[in-house]
């Protein structure tokens, strides 16, 4: 009887385990790793009848020897040395079988936000702050590491524990098993009501553990700023601000932790002040003898401790469960959207925008009904004033974004028809924020192609015109950059950036301002670079400085989210509009005059 029961109830934690499943999809490597949660829950009900018959045991001898028999040691000390070695096994096999669990569980949690992570669509990251995302993976996974590390297991070993003995209690006497969870039910009710309040407030304390990362990565990142314009006491009332805002919580979360642990110590002790009053009830009417109330007193203090501490598991489980509604946000972003064309690079034109719409969240139209056609080997430039769309419209190019409305078009085929890996492989972008890893300049540059040899990294650096310096550094290719770069000039950088985009030899080259942070000779000097990688590929270029657009073969100009011009250099300046307007600043800034 004991045995059906205990598959009743674990069924009907398999349907709550299911539930959990569908509605997690972090969860979902528990499906894989079926067979150990069952081995974990064979082995504790293995363990609680061990308990329970070694009890059984020592009752029928306590009575034994108080109704005057001899007790024969031997035929009692055997089978408890059988059980005590049993018993150690099985603990060594749940021991083994609930951490190879967990261990399997954290990889497999970190391996689905990582894939995720690199799916997802750049306006994710666009919008949520850096410290928020950080504090997900790596605080939020540790609660969730957490939750199958000690609460989850230790709640199930509760729940087959009180269970079973339980059972065995009532069959035994049905007024001891009532008297036994009277308090519980009432107990049990006032914990979940203290701690309803809990998920909230880890809610609260969450997004303010947000904030903070946010704010402190701010202030380590903004630090020039910060230095050079006296900022520290804005600075720091920003931090202590949100210091004490989690001060406030943390107050009130120790009070609904207090009043939890008050429950808990309850539920551990009133029932088992009540239970000891009854058994000797009991054994003073000689309803139960002695040794059933011994075995009932191992049994009680077997069970007491998973009861008293279930309060602290509804607790956790309410804060646990807010993080896994924060990494489920993540799972429940948009990927990018990839689809199965393999590469074919046959046609002329290479790029097709037709009729482009986009805006952002504010719904403010950035670009406007943008049309263009991008031939095979052409030399492309946006230009026009901040804000005009130039650098959205590079974007989309990139596919980072994807037009509301209108058509993407690369190679005849609509973007979200190619493999996403494939095409991209076909795309090197040089940018004019150049972000590099803290590794050595080698590593750095081989992220150009992942399987590239020593010579090859260095073939691609004596293009860019940077090998030479690199030689001069006491480790050569080994020199670690430093964190973004920060042991190298900004033309350094941009030059590391070109070999990286050389050492990919994409036929599509994106050109994202890439002097716009550099002086006007080493300008010059990166130039010279970029019309060498620039031969026998398609280049786009978004430029600010007019100057390094003035070869292009077509030059569309950007105001308002719209296209209002294009054509060559010569021709725009012959419309005397916009693009004059812009080329006669530029030459009276450098020539000193207007």
């Amino acid at each position: 009887m004991t045995y059906n029961i205990n598959i009743a109830i674990n069924t009907q934690l398999y349907r709550i385990g299911s539930d959990y499943l569908r509605k997690y999809k972090i969860l979902r490597p528990l499906k894989k790793y079926w067979y150990l949660c069952f081995i974990y829950i064979v082995v504790s009900i293995g363990l609680t009848e061990i308990t329970i018959v070694s009890s059984n045991m020592m009752a029928d001898a306590t009575d034994g020897l108080f109704a005057g028999e001899v007790p024969d040691i031997t035929a009692l000390l055997i089978p408890l040395i059988i059980f005590m070695i049993l018993g150690g096994i099985a603990s060594f096999v749940k021991s083994f079988s609930k951490n190879t669990l967990t261990i399997n569980m954290q990889t497999d949690i970190r391996n689905i936000i990582v894939t995720k992570l690199v799916k997802l669509q750049y306006a994710y990251f666009d919008e949520e702050g850096t410290g928020a995302l950080l504090n997900k993976l790596v605080s939020d996974i540790f609660q969730i590491e957490m939750l199958f590390s000690e609460s989850l297991p230790e709640l199930l070993v509760g729940i087959i524990a009180v269970t079973t003995v339980g059972i065995y209690i009532g069959l035994q006497s049905v007024s001891l098993f009532l008297v036994t969870i009277i308090c519980y039910p009432f107990l049990l009710w006032i914990a979940n009501k203290t701690t309803i309040q809990a998920g909230y407030v880890s809610k609260i304390r969450r997004n303010l553990y947000d904030e903070l990362e946010n704010t402190a990565l701010d202030v380590i990142q903004g630090i020039t700023v910060g230095k050079s314009f006296n900022l520290y006491k804005t600075q720091k009332q920003r931090i202590f601000r949100v210091i004490d805002a989690i001060l406030d919580n943390e107050v009130i979360r120790t009070k609904i932790s207090s009043v939890n642990q008050l429950v808990g110590r309850m539920v551990r002790w009133l029932p088992k002040v009540i239970c000891y009053l009854f058994c000797l009830y009991e054994i003073g009417t000689n309803k139960i003898s002695i040794g059933s109330m011994l075995a009932y007193v191992i049994l009680f203090d077997y069970i007491a401790k998973p009861l008293g501490e279930i309060p602290g598991y509804i607790l956790s489980m309410r804060e646990y469960i807010v993080s896994l509604d924060r990494m489920q946000e993540v799972l429940g972003q948009e990927e990018e959207p990839s689809g199965d064309l393999d590469f074919d690079m046959e046609g002329e034109n290479i790029i097709e925008l037709n009729h482009i719409g986009f805006h952002y969240t504010d719904n403010n139209e950035v670009l406007k009904d943008i049309n263009m056609t991008i031939k095979k080997g052409s030399n492309v430039a946006f230009v026009g004033k901040s804000g005009g769309g130039k650098s959205t419209a590079m974007k989309i190019l990139c596919g980072f974004y994807y037009p509301q409305k209108g058509s993407y078009r690369i190679y005849g085929h609509d973007f979200c028809e190619w493999n996403l890996n494939a095409l991209r492989d076909k795309i090197a972008l040089v940018s004019q924020n150049v972000f590099l890893f803290p590794v050595s300049i080698a590593e750095n540059v081989s992220y150009g192609k992942e399987d590239a040899t020593m010579h090859e990294i260095m073939e691609a650096c004596k293009k860019a015109d940077i090998h030479d310096f690199i030689m001069q550094l006491p480790e050569g290719y080994d020199t670690l950059v430093g964190e973004r770069g920060a042991r190298l000039s900004g033309g350094q950088k941009q030059r590391l950036s070109i070999a990286r985009a050389f050492l990919k030899d994409a036929p599509i080259l994106l050109l994202d301002e890439p002097t716009s942070a550099v002086d006007v000779e080493t300008e010059m000097e990166i130039q010279k670079s970029l019309k060498r990688i620039s031969e026998d590929r398609t280049v786009i270029t978004v430029a600010h400085r007019l100057s390094t657009v003035m070869d292009a073969d077509e030059i569309y100009v950007f105001d308002n989210g719209e296209i209002v011009e294009k054509g060559t250099h010569e021709q725009l300046l012959d419309m005397k509009k916009i693009y004059y307007s812009l080329y006669n600043k530029e030459s009276g800034y450098i020539h000193g005059g207007k």
